[in-house]
């Protein structure tokens, strides 16, 4: 599954800004979210997008990755636009899960068939413990015990820190 995900709407529901918090602080709360994002979706961090309001900024449309995740944003447009515009371009939208608490955004998102996850929802998968990936085939479960290969292995690896140690 792929996302998209309103990042200040994000930000503001872990509590990572406020409206007054000055400059510095929008730009740490930036950072602090891109990097607890891509601590939490590992090896799936590419299949991340996180789109930033960027009505005051300079320049065009930028993309830029952070440790694997897509991050854009456009000089004198609202993320809701940006996401907007991307679901209408998706040629596959229900491969997509839009995250945002917005009505504006979810309404775009339901339209065009793509799943949708409220903000709390998106921490609470993220913050959730892992499953296990899959069971091994019938027959193929691990033995109670170690083989006789392994057991010489230990027992020699054992020896010789015993031998080093004296």
């Amino acid at each position: 599954m792929r996302y998209l995900i309103d990042g200040y709407n994000l930000m503001y529901a872990l509590g990572l800004v406020r409206k007054n918090g000055g400059r510095a602080a929008w730009e740490r709360g930036r950072r602090t979210l891109l990097d607890w994002l891509a601590d939490r979706n590992g090896d799936g961090a590419a299949a991340v997008t996180v789109i930033f309001d960027a009505q005051n900024s300079l320049g065009g449309v930028v993309q830029e990755t952070h440790r694997g995740l897509r991050v854009m944003r456009d000089r004198g447009r609202t993320a809701d636009e940006m996401i907007e515009d991307l679901l209408q371009d998706e040629r596959s939208p229900q491969t997509l899960t839009v995250v945002s608490n917005d009505a504006r955004v979810r309404d775009a998102a339901t339209q065009r068939g793509a799943d949708l996850r409220r903000c709390e929802e998106y921490v609470d998968e993220l913050i959730a413990p892992r499953k296990a990936t899959e069971s091994p085939a019938p027959g193929q479960e691990k033995p109670d015990g170690a083989t006789p290969e392994e057991t010489a292995e230990w027992l020699r690896a054992f020896d010789d820190e015993k031998r080093r140690t004296r």
